[in-house]
C-alpha cells in the first residue's frame, strides 16, 4: 500500500522499488530501512526473494510481501539492496482519489544499477492510474536523457502527469531541465552551498524545492539565508514555483513564513466536505406530523431510480451509499 506522506510537496509515497547503491552520507532512507529489515543473512537465502546477480552486486525481486518466521511482514528483507516489489505495482490503481505521488522515496529508480525493465514496469503502473500526478526524483539525470533518447521516457504530450526531478545539493551538479518536452523540477535538498553560480535561472525547471539537512549527523551543514534568497531570485526569472520544505533547520535561517508554491497542475483544491443530509441540496424533506420530518436523497434516486430513504441515524452525517461520500473514496 502507499503511505500518506509527511513530505510537504506530495500526498503519498509509493515504493515499488527500494534500495540504492550510491551511498550518500546524509541518506535518510538507508537509516530507516535498517529498522525494518530483520535478519538480512537469513532473508536473502529465502526462496521468497528472487536473486539477480550483477556486476554491481546482488539485486532482488519480491513477488509477494516477505513473511518472517513468525508470519510477520518484513518490508525491506534485503535491506538497502535494490529490490523490485512486484506486489506494489498495482497500488496507484487501487487509490481512486486523485493524488500527488512521490515514486520511490526509498530508492533511486534511475540509478545506473536499475534495469530499464524495472523502470518501464513502474511507468506502466503509473499509466494504469492516470488520475494521479507522479513525481520521480534522481541523482542520475543522465539516465533520464538516456531513456528519452531510447524513446522510453514518457513526454509531457503523452503523460502530462509525469514530473521528472533531479536532486542537486551544490553548484556544478548536473540537472535534467528541458523547457518544453517534459515537466521537470529540482530538489535542492539538503542544500549544502550556494547554487546561483552553477544553475543560473534553473533553465526549464518549473518547480524548485529547497530543504535543509535534518537529523543529527556529524558534519551536518546548516544553510545560509543568502543561499535561499538567491534561489528564489533566480527562480523568479523563469517564473518557476518555489517550495521551502518545512523543518526546524530551515525555519532557523528563514523564519516561519515559508514560501510554499506549487505549479498549477500539482495544486490540489481542498476537499469539499460531505454535508449533513439535513443540510444537503439533494435532500428531499417530507413532513410526518408528530413523527417529525423524513428525508430522501434525490441524487441517489437519479442513480438507481428507487426511492432513497435516509435513515434517521444518518441525517446528521450521511449514509454509506451517499453519492458524495462514494465520490471521495
Amino acid at each position: 500500500m502507499m503511505n500518506k506522506s509527511k513530505i510537504d510537496w506530495t500526498d503519498f509515497s509509493w515504493n515499488p522499488v527500494t534500495g540504492c547503491n550510491r551511498g550518500c552520507a546524509y541518506c535518510y532512507a538507508r537509516a530507516q530501512v535498517r529498522q525494518f529489515s530483520g535478519d538480512i543473512r537469513v532473508n536473502v537465502t529465502d526462496p521468497q526473494l528472487q536473486t539477480i546477480h550483477t556486476d554491481g552486486g546482488d539485486m532482488y525481486v519480491l513477488p509477494a510481501p516477505f513473511k518472517g518466521g513468525r508470519g510477520q511482514v518484513i518490508p525491506f528483507p534485503a535491506s538497502f539492496a535494490p529490490t523490485l516489489h512486484e506486489y506494489r505495482l498495482g497500488d496507484p490503481a487501487r487509490k481512486k482519489k486523485p493524488a500527488n505521488i512521490f515514486v520511490c522515496s526509498m530508492a533511486d529508480l534511475f540509478g545506473p544499477w536499475v534495469p530499464d525493465e524495472w523502470i518501464e514496469r513502474v511507468f506502466e503502473a503509473c499509466k494504469a492510474a492516470p488520475w494521479h500526478n507522479y513525481m520521480f526524483l534522481t541523482k542520475y539525470p543522465q539516465r533520464y536523457a538516456a531513456l528519452a533518447n531510447a524513446g522510453k521516457l514518457p513526454a509531457r504530450r503523452v503523460q502530462p502527469n509525469f514530473w521528472y526531478g533531479t536532486t542537486v545539493t551544490r553548484a556544478g551538479e548536473a540537472a535534467f531541465v528541458p523547457a518544453v518536452t517534459y515537466n521537470t523540477f529540482l530538489s535542492i535538498e539538503p542544500i549544502s552551498g550556494p547554487l546561483d553560480a552553477g544553475l543560473g535561472s534553473f533553465g526549464g525547471a518549473r518547480w524548485i524545492i529547497v530543504g535543509a539537512e535534518t537529523g543529527n549527523r556529524k558534519g551536518k551543514i546548516a544553510p545560509e539565508r543568502a543561499w535561499i534568497e538567491n534561489i528564489i531570485e533566480a527562480a523568479g526569472l523563469t517564473h518557476a514555483a518555489v517550495l521551502l520544505e518545512d523543518s526546524k533547520e530551515l525555519r532557523a535561517v528563514w523564519g516561519d513564513d515559508l514560501v510554499q508554491q506549487f505549479p498549477p497542475e500539482l495544486q490540489r483544491p481542498e476537499d469539499e466536505p460531505i454535508p449533513h443530509c439535513r443540510e444537503c441540496r439533494d435532500a428531499v424533506k417530507a413532513g410526518q406530523g408528530k413523527r417529525g420530518t423524513s428525508y430522501a436523497c434525490a441524487a441517489q434516486f437519479a442513480i438507481t431510480g428507487d426511492v432513497a430513504h435516509v435513515p434517521g441515524r444518518y441525517t446528521r452525517t450521511s449514509p454509506p451509499w451517499c453519492p458524495r461520500r462514494v465520490k471521495k473514496k
